[in-house]
């Protein structure tokens, strides 16, 4: 994992915070690709900065209007390595709240994820759960349950949702398509946590005042160029390194569904396809 308690000097024009990080792609191309994920069968989904900001902008809306999610609500997102997980976690931070990424190893859409496996990690108390899982919504508790379908054109959920969850699939698309934030996270307020043991430091969460700054710090440990294409490779621990950095850098991220199951020319193959590092 790349240290994420460094003071890298801030570029100059870095925003501060994640709604403006989003705005500043948009002036940088507005159609340049920011997300790319590589699904099961060959699915592959792209996101430009202008449809990125919107999904994350109809996100945000829900987050605030149905879930009323704000600066230290804390939301889990026990989601596989998708593209609506990255939306996800981008909405949280828009709107000021803790992300809760669960912790769990690195795997394939069956069997866990990179970044919030289902199962033994997903915290108790959130005060919104999001999950593709049935089983892992049904211990949201006292809080909302946001069920979200993983097809990339799934209007709804479909017959399976679990009673009382939220339909992300239908009801995010009634959302606006602009997110103006009601109330901004304070710094000292927690912007990300990662129970089971993978805090990004022991006993710390991440908090809004740092987390531009992780992410720029992380981006110079890595040697992120400028437009980097980045394949994101790690666990819930790298979600900044992984996830943050390349837009900082005004770069694009790359997700695949099962990465480890990847062959070396598969890989290789991938890489060279999307020009990615």
């Amino acid at each position: 994992m790349a240290s994420l308690t460094g003071s890298a000097p801030l570029p100059a024009g870095t925003p501060r915070d994640v709604p403006a990080l989003l705005r500043r792609l948009l002036d940088d191309d507005p159609g340049r690709p920011r997300l790319t994920w590589y699904g099961p069968g060959g699915e592959r989904v792209e996101l430009s900065a202008k449809a990125l900001d919107n999904w994350v902008a109809k996100t945000a809306n829900l987050l605030v209007n149905e879930l009323d999610a704000g600066p230290g609500s804390r939301v889990a997102i026990a989601l596989p390595t998708h593209w609506r997980l990255v939306c996800w976690l981008l909405a949280t931070w828009s709107v000021g709240a803790c992300a809760v990424l669960p912790g769990g190893s690195a795997g394939g859409s069956s069997g866990g994820s990179a970044y919030g496996a289902p199962g033994a990690g997903t915290p108790p108390g959130a005060d919104v759960l999001v999950s593709a899982d049935p089983a892992v919504l049904a211990t949201a508790g006292t809080g909302y349950a946001v069920a979200v379908a993983l097809p990339a054109l799934a209007a709804n959920y479909g017959p399976g949702l679990p009673p009382g969850a939220i339909d992300a699939a239908s009801d995010i698309r009634a959302q606006g398509d602009v997110f103006v934030p009601p109330v901004l996270p304070v710094p000292g307020d927690p912007a990300l946590d990662l129970p089971g043991g993978l805090q990004l430091r022991p006993g710390e969460q991440l908090r809004y005042g740092e987390l531009i700054d992780a992410a720029v710090q992380a981006a110079a440990d890595a040697g992120m160029p400028a437009r980097v294409r980045h394949l994101a490779r790690g666990g819930p621990q790298d979600a900044v390194a992984d996830l943050l950095a390349p837009l900082v850098r005004l770069g694009s991220v790359l997700l695949h569904h099962d990465l480890p199951a990847l062959t070396p020319d598969d890989l290789t193959h991938l890489l060279a396809q999307e020009r990615a590092t």
